[in-house]
C-alpha cells in the first residue's frame, strides 16, 4: 500500500498541492505530483483560486467566479429623482413678491426689475437641475453596470486569518477557511480516499508559529469534522447546502494534541517549507544563505546554513507584505493583473526596505555573537558574509524587479527546474516552468513532522572556530562557514 503525504500551499490569491506517494507503505522510492484542478471551461489547473463565491440560490461555490451563478452582492439601484425649483411662472410670481413687500416706497418699475431678476435665477436654477440629472444618470449606469456585474466573492480571508490585515467581510475569515479546506479536502479523498496525511503551511516567523500551529491545526479538524461527522464524505450533499445551514453546522474544533494524529495534520512555517523543497538532496552549497518566498499576503525569509546537504535554520521571519501590499498601497487591485506596470516605484522601495532592515539586523547580530565565542573581528565575518547566496521563490519572483540583492546576500539565484531533476516528478517538463510557485508545496510534501522544526542557536555556527588568549591572532573565515 502507497503512503500518501499531500503538501497543502494554502496561498492568499490560489491555492497549490504536492502529493507525495512512496510505495510499500513509505519504505520505497518516493514520487510526485501536483494535483490538477479543473476550471468552469473544463481544463486543467496547478492552482485553485482562494475564493469563496455566494451564489443566486445561497449555495457556495469554490476556486472560481462563476457570473452565471453569482449572486448579487448589491442592492438594485435607483434613479434619483430632484425635486423641481425651477417649474414657477415668472409673471405670477412677480406679482406676488410686489405684493408682498410692497410699501410707499415702491416705484412702478419696481415689478419690470422683479421679474427681470426671476428670468435670470430662473436660468440658473434649469442649468444646475440639468447638470444634476445628466451626473445623477451617469452614476445611476454605472452602479447599475455593478449590479449587473457583482457577486458576493470572498477573497484574502486566508490573509486575515494568520495576519494582522484587518477583515470586514460579513462571514468571519477563520469560517470560510474552514469552508474552503473542507472544499479541498472533498477533492483529495475524491482521487485519495481518505488515507493520507496533510502538511499545511502558515505565514509565521519564530515567534508566532507556535500559536498559528494551533490555528491551523483547528482548522483543519474543523474542516475535516464537516466533512466526515457532518456530511459523511458527500461532496454533493456539502455543495448544495444553503450558506445560512452551513454556517449553522459548522463547529469551530478547539486545539488539542490529540488532533495533530486524529486527522495526521502537520503544520509547518511557511518559510521552513519552501526551504526544505529547496535544500533536499543537496541543491544549495554549504554556508550561510538566506531565502526569500515573495507571496500574496506575506514575504517569507529565512536564514540558515546547509550541514551535510541538510538545512539548519536559525532565523525565520514572516513579513505581512507582499504583492497585495504593493497593489493596496499603489491604489489598485493586484487581481486586476498588468501588476508591474501600476506597481509605485516608491511602495517597491519602501518594501525593499523592510527586508534590509531585518538583514541589517541579522548582520548585527552575528557580528556580536561572534565577539562573544571568539576573538575574530568582525570586519572578517562582513567580508565572508559579502556576495553570499540568497534564493527567490513565490509568485512575487515571478516580477524580476522585485528580486533583488538585500544587503551583503547579492548572489541572487531563481529556482530553477532543476529542483526536480533527481525526483520522480509527473508531467516534469510542464510543472517545471512553474517551479517559483509550486516549490513551497513540494517542500510541504517532502517534510517530515512539525515537531522537527526548531532553531538552533548563533552559538553553533561559530563551533569550529575556538577562542584564541591572543588577542593580535587574525582569523580568517572560510567561505564553506560562512
Amino acid at each position: 500500500m502507497d503512503a500518501i503525504r499531500i503538501g497543502l500551499d494554502f496561498g492568499t490569491h490560489q491555492t497549490k498541492i504536492c502529493i507525495q506517494r512512496t510505495p510499500d507503505e513509505g519504505r520505497g522510492e518516493p514520487n510526485y505530483e501536483f494535483f490538477k484542478f479543473i476550471d468552469l471551461k473544463g481544463n486543467e489547473q496547478y492552482f485553485l483560486p482562494s475564493l469563496i463565491q455566494v451564489n443566486e440560490d445561497d449555495t457556495l461555490s469554490y476556486g472560481y467566479v462563476d457570473s452565471v451563478k453569482g449572486k448579487n452582492d448589491m442592492i438594485k439601484p435607483k434613479l434619483e429623482a430632484f425635486q423641481i425649483e425651477s417649474d414657477f411662472d415668472i409673471a405670477e410670481t412677480a406679482e406676488k413678491l410686489y405684493d408682498q413687500y410692497a410699501s410707499h416706497k415702491n416705484k412702478p418699475d419696481d415689478l419690470a426689475i422683479i421679474g427681470e431678476m426671476l428670468k435670470i435665477r430662473k436660468r440658473k436654477l434649469i442649468e444646475r437641475e440639468e447638470k444634476e440629472k445628466r451626473e445623477a444618470l451617469e452614476y445611476y449606469q454605472k452602479k447599475l453596470e455593478e449590479y449587473k456585474t457583482s457577486t458576493s466573492v470572498f477573497r484574502y480571508f486566508k490573509q486575515a486569518t494568520f495576519t494582522d490585515v484587518e477583515w470586514k467581510g460579513s462571514i468571519d475569515s477563520e469560517t470560510l477557511c474552514i469552508w474552503y479546506l473542507a472544499y479541498v479536502i472533498f477533492l483529495l479523498e475524491s482521487k485519495f480516499g481518505t488515507d493520507f496525511s496533510i502538511n499545511m503551511g502558515v505565514p509565521a516567523d519564530e515567534i508566532t508559529y507556535e500559536q498559528k500551529r494551533m490555528k491551523a491545526v483547528s482548522i483543519l479538524a474543523s474542516a475535516y469534522n464537516l466533512v466526515e461527522n457532518v456530511y459523511k464524505n458527500d461532496m454533493e450533499s456539502f455543495l448544495d447546502e444553503k450558506v445560512d445551514d452551513l454556517w449553522g453546522k459548522t463547529e469551530f474544533i478547539k486545539y488539542s494534541s490529540d488532533l495533530k494524529g486524529e486527522y495526521f495534520i502537520n503544520v509547518f512555517p511557511e518559510a521552513y517549507a519552501s526551504l526544505i523543497g529547496l535544500t533536499s538532496r543537496g541543491k544549495l552549497t554549504e554556508g550561510m544563505s538566506l531565502t526569500a518566498d515573495i507571496g500574496g499576503g506575506t514575504t517569507d525569509v529565512s536564514f540558515f546554513t546547509i550541514q551535510e546537504g541538510h538545512p539548519v535554520i536559525y532565523r525565520y521571519w514572516s513579513i505581512p507584505q507582499g504583492l497585495n501590499y504593493i497593489a493596496e498601497l499603489s491604489g489598485f487591485d493586484y487581481s486586476e493583473g498588468h501588476f508591474e506596470e501600476k506597481a509605485s516605484d516608491e511602495i517597491v522601495e519602501k518594501f525593499y526596505r523592510k527586508r534590509v532592515e531585518i538583514v541589517d539586523v541579522l548582520v548585527n547580530d552575528l557580528t556580536n555573537q561572534l565577539r562573544k565565542e571568539t576573538n575574530i573581528p568582525a570586519k572578517n565575518l562582513r567580508d565572508a558574509l559579502r556576495n553570499r547566496i540568497l534564493v527567490y521563490n513565490g509568485g512575487g519572483s515571478t516580477y524580476r524587479f522585485l528580486t533583488v540583492p538585500i544587503s551583503y546576500f547579492s548572489d541572487v539565484k531563481l529556482i530553477d527546474a532543476s529542483i526536480w531533476k533527481e525526483e520522480n516528478m509527473k508531467d516534469k517538463s510542464t510543472v517545471s516552468k512553474l517551479c517559483l510557485l509550486l516549490t513551497t508545496a513540494y517542500g510541504l510534501s517532502v517534510s517530515n513532522d512539525d515537531q522537527d522544526v526548531k532553531l538552533k542557536k548563533f552559538t553553533s555556527l561559530f563551533e569550529g572556530l575556538s577562542s584564541d588568549d591572543d588577542k593580535t591572532v587574525i582569523h580568517e573565515i572560510d567561505k564553506d562557514v560562512c
